[in-house]
């Protein structure tokens, strides 16, 4: 396996047509380029996308304001299938835990959930390796009868 750089940075306006490629390529029911202008607007600082050396984005993690108050959402996490098998999940993950560990530490946020397709088991291993937990089957979340998994994570 070949050995990428990856630097993680802030996402920018500029990023939002890789970003909804890289959607586009990773999930049967991809966001709109509109709900990524929204997170971008909405919390900056929880928009994160992983460069390649040659400054390419491969991946993304959006870390979201819940409704729940004290509540932050992993609202999306994708990498391009050119670079997966890379860590580079991980490395997005790790990242957004520890701006939202920093968060709770101001006492302003108390769990993080997200939802993941109830097949996707690779994505489910993922998130138990960094303490996620299943809280709640959500049946026909992705409709067609795709069902998925709200996990959690205490801060």
């Amino acid at each position: 396996m070949v050995t990428l750089e990856i630097q993680l940075r802030n996402c920018n306006e500029q990023d939002l047509r890789r970003i909804t490629e890289i959607e586009d390529l990773s999930f049967d029911d991809p966001y709109p380029y509109r709900l990524f202008v929204s997170f971008l607007l909405d919390f900056p600082e929880g928009f994160r996308v992983a460069v390649t050396e040659d400054k390419l984005i491969v991946g993304y993690c959006i870390l979201s304001y819940s409704a729940k108050p004290g509540t932050l959402m992993i609202s999306s996490i994708a990498v391009h299938p050119d670079f997966r098998q890379h860590g580079i999940g991980r490395i997005l993950l790790a990242d957004s835990l520890k701006i939202a560990k920093e968060l709770a530490a101001l006492n302003q946020i108390k769990k993080i959930i997200l939802q993941v397709a109830l097949k996707n088991t690779p994505a489910q291993s993922l998130y138990r390796e960094f303490g996620f937990q299943y809280s709640r089957k959500l049946p026909d979340y992705y409709g067609d009868g795709r069902d998925a998994m709200q996990m959690e994570l205490m801060l």
